[in-house]
């Protein structure tokens, strides 16, 4: 009994051994500041200590010198795992033609795991993202989904938000005038109320008619009451404090998103409270509602007291190269933005918007989501060498990679060939 007593106090110390990492001397950036030379113990997929000197053996340890670690990155907007290729219909499951379905939209139904996308951006550093569909029949697009890009790809959330966009974009599909598009909106809010306080006589047909159906009805329930937050894509100075206004009007939670002109209404958006998605990379006018970009725009809402800035970027490529929102939060650092506030606005703001099980900052005894990167992070050069996800380690390898070593080889053999002269 004695002797079977021990081999299972040592199996399971073996296991347990066999899952820990230990990360010596790194640099830790975090939304609290940096912190060097600092050991990271990783263990059974937790963070199990941080500290200056850390004594305890480690089944894999990592000389951490000239290196840094993060948590995961977050990425404000993208379609991961709701399309493939954007130029063949049959793979874009973001937006739909549909004109009869407007909130009850949800591109989480369509989530595919196994998407090429999710490979490609995590090992990269890209652990988590919000799947946001995209206006095209209606200026209520549907509903926001937060996903998780680990070594099985889900979604945590599949209706954290609804989407709406009152862009340039979106104000045309609702007859091309911002107050149309506008009065719309009050119109599916208001019959949102009314059909929550006379759903049985609705239903029954006893009641007047509305202009969204049912389902969209249903949909908007828990954004008129307040639970679920709207994320309104708008640019325009005034765009914005025309949507403030609106979520004020029916108290809505809000969440603003895009806002290229935001630093001109920089105070009324710290009084609103609104957490603010942006790619602070953007500073081109391509219409006029984006007149007024400029690069400094994330350090001057910081600056007046936004205090939950989420990042997305760069431009088109925030899906099939969402990874490289850490570039968009390096040049926000360039432009003014301190470090700690450019790295929590892609690790611990949307984990404490968002309602992530974990703060985005490196904490002992939360479930680890970490990226070690070969340098800074808001360095181009800089590269991820190690991704941990959920507790899990990712495996580093892609379909670009794959692709890349096999025709590596080939060309390699082939330019080997020609220098022997064959």
């Amino acid at each position: 009994m004695r002797l079977l007593c021990l081999i299972l106090t040592l199996l399971v110390s073996f296991l347990s051994n066999a899952e820990s990492i230990l990360i010596r001397n790194v640099t830790i950036l975090e939304s609290t500041g940096v912190e060097e030379n600092v050991s990271v113990l990783i263990k059974n997929g937790k963070i199990e200590s941080v500290e200056s000197i850390i004594f305890t053996k480690a089944t894999k340890e990592i000389d951490g010198t000239g290196k840094t670690l993060t948590t995961g990155l977050f990425n404000g907007e993208t379609h991961i795992g709701a399309v493939e290729i954007g130029a063949i219909d049959s793979t874009v499951d973001f937006q739909t033609n549909n004109h009869s379905i407007t909130a009850s939209f949800k591109p989480s139904e369509s989530f595919n795991p196994n998407s090429t996308l999710i490979p490609h951006n995590r090992i990269h550093g890209l652990t988590h993202a919000l799947l946001v569909p995209e206006a095209k029949s209606h200026i209520i697009a549907g509903q926001v989904a937060v996903i998780e890009l680990g070594t099985k790809p889900q979604v945590l959330n599949d209706s954290f938000a609804m989407a709406i966009d009152f862009t340039e974009h979106g104000i045309s599909i609702m007859g091309g005038s911002r107050s149309a598009a506008l009065a719309k909106l009050r119109i599916a809010l208001d019959d949102a109320k009314d059909f929550s306080r006379n759903r049985k006589p609705a239903l029954s047909g006893e009641h007047r008619n509305y202009d969204l159906s049912y389902a969209d009805l249903y949909a908007l329930q828990s954004v008129v009451e307040g639970k679920k937050p709207i994320i309104v894509k708008v640019n325009r100075s005034s765009d914005i404090l025309s949507i403030i206004n609106l979520a004020t009007e029916f108290q809505l939670k809000l969440i603003l998103s895009g806002v290229a002109e935001g630093w001109m209404v920089a105070d009324h958006i710290a009084k609103s409270q609104a957490p603010v998605i942006m790619d602070p990379i953007y500073n081109l006018p391509t219409a006029f509602e984006h007149l007024g970009a400029r690069l400094d725009n994330a350090a001057i809402l910081h600056g007046a007291g936004v205090e939950q800035l989420i990042f997305t970027g760069m431009g088109w490529h925030n899906t099939h190269s969402a990874y490289l929102v850490r570039q968009s939060a390096g040049n926000a650092v360039a432009n003014g933005l301190s470090k700690t506030a450019s790295i929590a606005a892609i690790t611990s703001n949307p984990a404490e918007v968002f309602k992530l099980k974990y703060s985005g900052n490196i904490r002992e005894g939360e479930i680890a989501n970490l990226v070690l990167w070969s340098g800074d992070p808001f360095e181009l050069t800089s590269e991820a060498e190690m991704v941990i996800i959920a507790g899990d380690r990712i495996e580093m390898t892609s379909r670009s990679l794959q692709l890349r070593d096999r025709y590596f080889e080939r060309i390699k053999g082939v330019v080997e060939s020609e220098s022997r002269g064959e």
